[in-house]
């Protein structure tokens, strides 16, 4: 609750000013971001809608901010229209600066929810387009864990032919070099080795979720790794 109220005073004062820069902005939306507030991200997003868009930045941080609040809602209309719009405003980013791997890794990650809510035939389409914009982006952000992770659960998710959970294996392994303290990498590698019936390695990795530190950057997820990670392993025995 402190927390809370200590982002919400933080976003309220800066609010004060005309416009902000990209780093003003871009912390603001980490703490929205660690703690999952629907109402402090519905907010933001209005207030970034009167920044300067003509800055890529600032465009792909709006862009990043309807895709974040589309992963928080449960309404599957609601959170189409998110990620459409993450997806739109990402490919006016990729059409200001086609080099910009932040905006290619927005669009691809706002595509794998689509195909994700689409059907058979369509999500076909999706799969190719997502895999374009992620491709491009892990070109663009060799050092990032997130288009590696989004790879991966891409490689492991979806159906025949473009299953490949040894190449899934080698995007959460690259996602976990890239940044060794980010929980999620070693989450989603877990549940491959689950679903890839490698149990012993699926323990080892849902153990390591439980052993790392939760970063302030990603608290509610983190959270919910843990709380998973320990109930997977509590249910198989381990």
């Amino acid at each position: 609750m402190k927390k809370l109220l200590l982002i919400s005073f933080l976003i309220l004062f800066s609010s004060l000013f005309v416009a902000s820069d990209f780093e003003t902005l871009q912390f603001e939306f980490v703490q929205i971001r660690a703690v999952q507030n629907t109402e402090l991200m519905t907010n933001f997003i209005e207030r970034l809608e009167s920044e300067d868009l003509g800055d890529i930045e600032i465009l792909t941080l709006l862009a990043d901010s309807h895709r974040e609040y589309a992963n928080w809602i449960e309404d599957k209309k609601d959170r189409e229209t998110h990620y459409k719009k993450a997806r739109e405003l990402a490919e006016k980013a990729i059409e200001m600066d086609d080099s910009y791997g932040m905006a290619y890794y927005v669009k691809g990650a706002a595509i794998g929810q689509l195909a994700e809510m689409a059907g058979i035939i369509q999500s076909m389409f999706l799969i190719t387009d997502f895999d374009k914009s992620i491709d491009k982006a892990m070109e663009l952000m060799p050092d990032s864990p997130f288009p590696f992770i989004a790879k991966g659960m891409r490689d492991r998710d979806t159906p025949w032919p473009y299953r490949n959970y040894g190449k899934s294996e080698e995007r959460f392994l690259k996602a976990i070099e890239n940044d060794p303290a980010y929980i999620n990498s070693y989450y989603e590698l877990a549940l491959l080795y689950q679903v890839w019936k490698k149990k012993d390695l699926a323990a080892q990795y849902f153990r390591k979720v439980l052993e790392l530190e939760i970063q302030t950057d990603f608290v509610v997820q983190g959270q919910e790794s843990k709380e998973k990670a320990k109930k997977w392993l509590e249910d198989n025995g381990y």
